[in-house]
């Protein structure tokens, strides 16, 4: 492998969000010559502009150039919103002119042109509170796709923990993979999400439409929950049946049409 050479290095800042084959292809002019690039990752705030953290953009990074192996370092720096430089600096600025197909592959503009165009509707309520039977029914009623936190566990959420952390990882993780199928399909997420702070950064990637399925099933230690302050709908497993908390799912302003 080429040793790496930060200061003979060509640097590539960006958010990466996410990291497409636009962002490779243009890394690439500079690796196929076999020189050394620094991928600089702007330590961006998450947001429905961008989903991604900076470790799954680090992983995307390096999965995608790995064939490069040290001629590539990743690093991250701080959300900057400008480069500064002054006279006699020791280095060359230069724009890479990339073809129209390469341009079009740009995640932002994808976002702009592409934005959700379904319903995504969050069941929140403690474990046992009839989300599951409440969400196949939605499925049936709105044709939508189902994300239930138990599969999502054994599949994007594989070997997350129950810590506070992990909670609100698998949380993100479900709201990131909620958003890309809204574009074709209502989503139905089935996930506890049980604390308010990692509801309002899931409010800040997706803005669901928020279910609270209500029960009387004690919060514990093991089990922590804690009752959203201003869902869209509160419905009361314990005094009414699937069906009708169904009904009162589909009265919310946007379930049938966003």
């Amino acid at each position: 492998m080429a040793r790496m050479d930060t200061q003979r290095a060509s640097l590539f800042v960006g958010r990466w969000q996410p990291f497409h084959d636009g962002h490779k292809k243009l890394i690439e002019t500079v690796l196929k010559k076999g020189k050394p690039v620094v991928v600089a990752i702007r330590d961006t705030e998450i947001s429905h502009a961008n989903p991604y953290s900076t470790r799954e953009r680090w992983e995307m990074i390096q999965t995608a150039l790995r064939e490069y192996g040290a001629l590539v370092k990743i690093v991250t720096i701080p959300d900057i919103d400008e480069i500064c430089y002054g006279r006699d600096v020791g280095y060359g600025i230069r724009k890479i002119e990339m073809d129209a197909d390469v341009e079009a592959i740009s995640g932002t503009k994808a976002r702009k042109t592409n934005p959700p165009t379904r319903p995504i509707i969050w069941l929140t309520g403690q474990s046992g509170a009839g989300k599951s039977t409440l969400a196949g029914l939605l499925k049936d009623k709105l044709g939508a796709i189902v994300l239930d936190g138990d599969e999502m566990r054994e599949s994007v959420s594989l070997g997350a923990g129950f810590s506070r952390e992990d909670r609100e990882e698998h949380n993100l993780r479900v709201a990131r993979l909620a958003l890309v199928l809204s574009k074709q399909t209502p989503v139905v997420v089935s996930v506890i999400a049980p604390f308010e702070e990692t509801r309002q950064k899931v409010d800040a990637l997706i803005k669901p439409i928020w279910v609270y399925v209500k029960k009387d099933i004690p919060a514990t230690a093991e089990r922590p929950y804690e009752p959203p302050t201003h869902p869209h709908v509160i419905v009361d497993s314990d005094k009414h049946s699937p069906e009708e908390n169904m009904l009162a799912v589909l009265a919310v302003p946007g379930v049938i049409a966003r």
